[in-house]
């Protein structure tokens, strides 16, 4: 079977690509379906017109963060006005979950809400036999992430291993409990160790683990550690990978909770893990705000995790999000006071602009901003090495 299909592949959401070109490899009928990668609006258009006289007709998939919503209106307005019924746009992500006549408004002809490796496969199967397939209903319970591959070596799409899907905590800023749910997935060791082996078997020698929070796998409820789990999982990748391949895990991708940085967690890193810095979510340092963000720690949990990890030899970077809703001058200055405090213990802080997602308990708030004085002590932690990456929204 052919089909012209396009992934929009974004770097903000190649991964959730990724894990859509497993499921389809997962699919006996989509298994060898061709799939074409557009980095940029450029190629996109570019191969749509390839496919378009080819076969006469395209399919393009997008999948769509809050942050990226102008930017997909006009693109699709632009597919829409050049190729119109030849084209057939199918999205996806975060922001289509939460507001789908967004996208639909926007010129999608098909959105897919949440998790797609089941409805996405089975749409285009529908799309490619000619099938209704605006019929294809969301399964009532949850993905098994069990049942399909964290990425497609047979497209060479490759990336991080998902270990877990969904976060108990479900913080006041963020989607990814809205959209996965607070009762977590974990992906069995078996299954992780299998897809570490098929990247080293491409000659790939960085193993990356992804989850909401590093140090959850395994955990009943998401909040309590289970230490046993993440011993076994590790210890598993290193004896099947041998010395020669890098487990990263609790790093980008992914990041830990201040709470769950304990000395027991950080031997476990010493022990099986390559990689020598570690990122830590903390969000401010004001309990105030911590407390209205719903984060289940406190602010001494966010310094004793700093100390702890520099103690073990590790570096960090530290998670903040500034311009919550309701700052104030006080949770501000306690924030810089915080700040002052890792970066002095020679941590890099990686700032974030406060922006309103839909699906969340602060999706009506106004987009945060930065007084002077805010921007200034950022300018300063930055001559000092202390800031890592750029003021991201």
């Amino acid at each position: 079977m052919t089909a012209p299909l396009i992934f929009f592949y974004h770097r903000l959401n190649c991964y959730s690509f990724n894990a859509l070109a497993g499921a389809l490899d997962a699919d006996p009928a989509l298994s060898n379906l061709p799939v074409d990668i557009a980095l940029t609006a450029e190629k996109l258009r570019d191969l749509a017109i390839s496919h378009v006289g080819r076969h006469g007709r395209a399919i393009v998939a997008l999948s769509v963060l809050t942050c990226q919503l102008d930017e997909t209106r006009r693109l699709l307005g632009q597919l829409r006005s050049e190729f119109g019924s030849r084209v057939l746009i199918l999205a996806g992500g975060p922001h289509a979950t939460a507001c789908p006549d967004d996208i639909l408004a926007a010129g999608a002809h098909v959105v897919f809400r949440g998790e797609a490796e089941i409805t996405f496969p089975e749409t285009l199967r529908r799309v490619l036999g000619g099938q209704d397939f605006q019929k294809v209903q969301s399964p009532a319970e949850r993905v098994d992430i069990e049942a399909f591959a964290s990425f497609s070596p047979k497209r060479e799409m490759f990336g991080p291993i998902e270990i877990t899907r969904g976060c108990a905590f479900a913080c006041s800023y963020c989607q990814t409990s809205g959209i996965f749910g607070i009762e977590l997935r974990h992906r069995s060791i078996e299954s992780i160790v299998r897809q570490a082996e098929t990247l080293r078997s491409v000659n790939r020698r960085v193993v990356r683990l992804l989850s909401p929070n590093a140090f959850s796998y395994g955990s009943a409820d998401g909040r309590q550690i289970n230490l046993k789990a993440v011993r076994e999982l590790l210890a598993a990748l290193r004896s099947s990978l041998g010395a020669d391949t890098k487990i990263i895990f609790a790093h980008f991708p992914s990041e830990v909770r201040p709470e769950h940085v304990t000395p027991e967690t950080l031997d476990l890193l010493e022990e099986f893990a390559d990689n020598d810095e570690i990122v830590i979510g903390a969000q401010s340092g004001s309990q105030r705000m911590l407390d209205i963000c719903h984060r289940s720690h406190d602010v001494e949990s966010v310094l004793r995790a700093g100390t702890l990890a520099r103690k073990h030899g590790f570096k960090i970077i530290v998670d903040f999000i500034f311009g919550l809703p309701g700052e104030t001058e006080s949770d501000r200055s306690q924030t810089l006071a915080v700040l002052e405090e890792l970066v002095g213990m020679g941590a890099r802080i990686h700032p974030h602009l406060f922006a309103p997602l839909p699906q969340t308990a602060f999706a009506r708030a106004e987009p945060g901003s930065l007084p002077p004085e805010v921007m200034e002590a950022l300018e300063r932690f930055k001559s000092r090495r202390g800031i890592y990456g750029k003021l991201d929204p």
